[in-house]
């Protein structure tokens, strides 16, 4: 009976992620995508895993800092223009991370949408309001734009950009 009941529990986490994951497509509707944007929930989870993992071995980080958060998202900004009006040649498509309460999910998306709606991106992200970093980067992990919150200030890091 014990059994059963865990993979209820488990089927039920998976419909209310894949619900999580309709909603979430719903709130990027400016942004068309080709083809499934979704890894499944362990590849998912993995990619992710892998993620940070990189970042946490990236060196040369820029530290930005300013009076408060508000100021440390607005130079990550700045910066992030700034990076991107100098990039020589960008990917076709990448992996955005999407923080939601329950979960980090890896959207696939075109790099060329990503730069074009950027502000309505750092919305979806939620790291125009603090709560989520921005992390896009190539599925091969050879081009990546990541901007990660610390508790003082923000990191800035890239890397595959020429």
């Amino acid at each position: 009976m014990i059994n059963l009941s865990n993979e209820k529990t488990t089927k039920m986490e998976l419909l209310k992620r894949k619900s999580r994951r309709k909603n979430l497509l719903q709130e990027l509707s400016y942004i068309t995508f080709t083809e499934e944007p979704f890894l499944d929930v362990e590849h998912n989870d993995r990619f992710c895993k892998k993620v940070f993992s990189l970042l946490n071995i990236k060196k040369n980080k820029i530290k930005l800092q300013g009076n408060d958060y508000k100021e440390n998202i607005q130079k990550s900004i700045d910066l992030l223009n700034e990076t991107i009006h100098t990039i020589r040649v960008i990917p076709k498509r990448g992996r955005l991370l999407f923080f939601r309460e329950d979960e980090i999910e890896a959207v696939l998306i075109s790099m060329n949408e990503v730069f074009s709606n950027l502000h309505m991106i750092l919305e979806s992200t939620k790291f125009s309001t603090g709560y989520g970093d921005f992390i896009l980067l190539a599925e091969d992990f050879s081009f990546g734009l990541c901007i990660e919150r610390t508790e003082y200030f923000y990191e800035f890091s890239t890397w595959g950009l020429s």
